[in-house]
């Protein structure tokens, strides 16, 4: 009995998945989907970083970018406390690690020689659920000191919904801790799988409503580069993209890349790859989600509302 109910569990999952791929198919069939033809419609309206902190940021990945020779990925959403992530690189090629900053101004006050930094309960919460390792960055956009100090979630205590960390005055945020934020990032294929999830959660949502193009421009060298990551939503052409990231990025092909950075996404070209000035290569992907990574947003927002007011189903009645 056991085994006749497994078998037909797999065959429902397999009927189920086939489904999805029918009816996405047969909306791209219906509504298809309009590759951008240029840059589209600016940021989206939740991004409302303050100049001042944008500063700091914009200070904080030319650090990374310079001395580590990292890519540096900001994130439009911060309701989880993340602002940017660090993504390591080893010689310019993509690893799939990454290292969740985040970056505020430098308290006025400071304790036993250090700066303390108090955060959000609700943030904590996320990053230990997700065993997520933060570095938590404070900066002084006027004398440019950007001091940094790796957030350890289990020894961390809590009040009023807030959390202390003590960052000192001497971990100067340079070329000196790239060693120690290597360490600090997990290198097995799960570990990094989870943390990709985690982090782009939000994009996630916003490729699950809406349909989406990844843009990126490919540069001909002894190895080829992939660069400057547009993203769009929506089907129409507009003048500017939804998000724009500067990547530099080595690689055999532009698959190495999708699924090193975003390995919750399945994607298809949405038309041939064109030449662009100066020898650059420009490829258009239409981008969906995995049918894991639709099963992980389904199980987050599970978990987050809480079991469901159900009632209790009704036992049969016994047979005469």
């Amino acid at each position: 009995m056991l085994r006749l109910l497994g078998a037909g569990l797999i065959a429902i999952e397999t009927w189920l998945q086939a489904a999805l791929r029918f009816f996405s198919a047969v909306r791209h069939w219906i509504l298809p989907p309009i590759p951008p033809r240029r840059l589209r419609h600016g940021k989206r309206a939740h991004d409302q970083t303050d100049l001042v902190t944008r500063a700091a940021i914009e200070a904080i990945e030319k650090v990374f970018a310079r001395d580590f020779k990292w890519s540096f990925r900001r994130l439009r959403d911060t309701s989880i406390g993340i602002d940017a992530r660090a993504e390591i690189l080893d010689g310019g090629w993509p690893t799939g690690r990454f290292l969740p900053l985040q970056i505020r101004l430098m308290p006025s006050r400071t304790d036993n020689g250090g700066y303390r930094h108090h955060g959000e309960k609700g943030h904590l919460d996320y990053w230990r659920r997700h065993a997520l390792t933060v570095c938590v960055i404070l900066a002084d956009p006027e004398s440019g000191l950007l001091l940094w100090q790796l957030m350890e979630t289990e020894r961390c205590a809590q009040a009023d919904g807030k959390w202390p960390i003590t960052v000192p005055a001497d971990n100067t945020l340079n070329a000196s801790a790239r060693l120690c934020f290597e360490e600090a990032v997990p290198s097995d294929p799960e570990s990094l799988m989870r943390l990709a999830f985690a982090l782009d959660r939000q994009l996630m949502e916003e490729v699950r409503d809406e349909i989406t193009f990844f843009v990126w421009d490919e540069w001909s060298d002894a190895t080829a580069i992939f660069s400057n990551l547009r993203i769009f939503f929506g089907e129409g052409p507009e003048e500017e993209p939804d998000e724009q990231i500067d990547y530099h990025l080595r690689a055999r092909s532009l698959h190495e890349v999708m699924i090193k950075l975003f390995p919750w996404a399945s994607y298809s070209y949405a038309e041939p790859i064109r030449e662009a000035s100066g020898g650059c290569a420009v490829h258009i992907l239409e981008v969906d989600l995995r049918l894991e990574a639709y099963a992980y947003l389904d199980a987050e927002e599970f978990l987050e509302a809480g079991y469901p007011d159900e009632e209790e189903p009704n036992a049969p009645e016994p047979e005469d």
